[in-house]
């Protein structure tokens, strides 16, 4: 059932993405265009996940799963430049100069140039768990798809743990000032569910629909609180 539940989450995924469209639409937001990017690597991962034990292992699955691995490299830490967004809409009144805005864009900037070797040292290898297909960077022994495959280490993802970090960081600000706790719980909840038992169980991609989530609602609440 795990390939349906990445359909539903892919879904989910693509209901966030037509929200941020919307902010964008309505109220012209900048950073609501910003991060339809990411949002759509989100869409397209739980997707391509979802859909990998049809495809079946081949080039073809290989070729739609490198998308997955570019996006999240390019526009994974976003969040941080939209968490700087937030606190300004949120009325903090540091955000008014416009070095504290920087900052954060310099914090996403300075991750995704670390993720930038990605992009010529990493490698696809397949993967199989539960009823899942699909095409990773890293392969654990119990991952497996036949015999003779060897395993592949990764390193710690840093930039991410690093996003969650700020996410959760602004959210307890936020959480603090207005009583508006959701951006908070998505990050906290994005965290753990990275960490063992529950990344055995693959549930960090539906944290990531909670992060993303938490950090889309807290845009709709100030932005319309500002205006």
């Amino acid at each position: 059932m795990y390939s349906e539940l990445f359909l539903a989450q892919a879904l989910l995924q693509a209901v966030l993405f037509v929200w941020l469209w919307r902010i964008w639409c309505h109220q012209g937001l900048v950073i609501a265009l910003v991060l339809l990017v990411p949002q759509f690597g989100l869409v397209w991962d739980n997707l391509i996940v979802g859909l990998g034990k049809f495809i079946g292992l081949g080039g073809t699955l290989e070729a739609l799963s490198w998308p997955r691995f570019w996006l999240h490299w390019l526009s994974g830490t976003w969040l941080i430049v939209a968490c700087g967004s937030i606190l300004r809409l949120a009325g903090f009144s540091f955000m008014r100069y416009p070095q504290a805005i920087l900052a954060f864009c310099a914090m996403s900037v300075a991750l995704m140039i670390y993720d930038l070797p990605h992009f010529w040292q990493d490698s696809l290898h397949p993967v199989c768990e539960f009823d899942l297909v699909r095409y990773s960077t890293a392969v654990s022994a119990e991952t497996f798809c036949f015999e003779g495959q060897q395993l592949v280490t990764t390193a710690p993802p840093l930039p991410s743990i690093f996003t969650c970090l700020v996410v959760i960081l602004a959210g307890a600000a936020v959480m603090w000032r207005h009583r508006f706790p959701w951006m908070f719980f998505g990050g906290v909840l994005m965290l753990a569910s990275a960490a063992p038992p529950f990344r055995a169980l693959k549930l960090d991609n539906f944290g990531e629909i909670l992060i993303a989530g938490g950090c889309i609602w807290a845009i709709a609440h100030f932005s319309r609180k500002a205006n």
